[in-house]
């Protein structure tokens, strides 16, 4: 993980931790939170979508999920 991936992980925890710390709290309202993590859901999708575009098609890349340890050491 790069160190804007570290700031863009920690910024997005520290956002959930303060939007429920507020809602028990009765200062955030259970429709702003559901508002709140629509926006970091969607500031997330952005950031994985705008590190997909970094790939360019010549790229070797496998997208998929090795079942057993022998297939994961295959891939590795």
């Amino acid at each position: 993980m790069n160190t804007d991936e570290e700031r863009c992980t920690a910024f997005v925890e520290l956002e959930l931790a303060a939007v429920w710390q507020g809602h028990e709290r009765g200062v955030v309202t259970a429709g702003e939170v559901h508002a709140r993590l629509e926006e970091l859901e969607r500031l997330l999708w952005r950031r994985v979508l705008g590190t997909l575009r970094k790939v360019t098609p010549e790229a070797s890349v496998y997208v998929g999920f090795a079942v057993g340890e022998e297939a994961a050491k295959e891939l590795a």
